[in-house]
């Protein structure tokens, strides 16, 4: 069971900004950018990993390092989830796709062993959307056949404070990444520091075969 604390907002030193931003008919904001993929694609090709698991370990690492990504608001309260977990649609037959869980693992050899038969599970299912979950999670979709320069995605309700992340084709090297974040939770700042540790992890993949102690 996934642990999570509530924060009290009247010793919260954001809650002025939570509260400002929370009036917003929406607080949710979205930032591109283009990450160098060419280490990380090297790094899952000699090993025999797959790219698709390589990368979205290395975004479920990310969102996990910072307290700012694993905070939402659920039925009034704020809380702060000790992980979250990833979910992502995969591609079937019949070209639509069927989302799968993906829990949070400290590094990526016991990552892929949960998630790997997940995906081939998927792929050979049926279309279907997942809608019974919780809130201590994010989206993250790959279009490896869309090269873009800026993306907003799909809004469930507008008061959600889920992440949600696409990342697209690879090309001369790059990858396009785009982030919905809510700025109940996460400032300039927060991003910076999020797409750092990305930019970080895929230039040294090997770390992400290392343990998170």
């Amino acid at each position: 069971m996934n642990r999570c604390r509530t924060i009290a907002l009247e010793k919260w030193p954001r809650r002025a900004m939570y509260e400002f931003y929370r009036t917003f008919v929406s607080d949710a904001f979205d930032v591109t950018a283009t990450v160098n993929a060419e280490k990380l694609y090297t790094r899952a090709h000699a090993c025999g990993d797959s790219f698709f698991l390589l990368s979205l370990y290395a975004f479920l690492r990310a969102m996990n390092a910072f307290p700012e990504l694993r905070q939402r608001e659920v039925a009034g309260e704020v809380l702060e989830f000790e992980k979250v977990a990833v979910m992502t649609p995969i591609m079937t037959r019949r070209e639509m796709f069927r989302q799968i869980w993906c829990e949070y693992e400290p590094d990526f050899p016991r990552f892929r062993a949960a998630a790997a038969p997940k995906v081939a599970a998927a792929r050979e299912g049926e279309p279907a959307p997942m809608k019974d979950h919780g809130d201590d999670f994010f989206c993250a979709s790959c279009a490896p056949f869309l090269r873009f320069d800026a993306i907003s995605p799909a809004v469930y309700r507008l008061d959600q404070t889920i992440p949600v992340l696409t990342w697209g084709k690879l090309e001369n090297g790059g990858i396009p990444v785009g982030v919905r974040f809510h700025h109940r939770f996460v400032d300039g700042l927060h991003v910076g520091r999020f797409f750092d540790f990305v930019e970080q992890a895929f230039a040294e993949p090997e770390s992400l075969y290392d343990e998170v102690r």
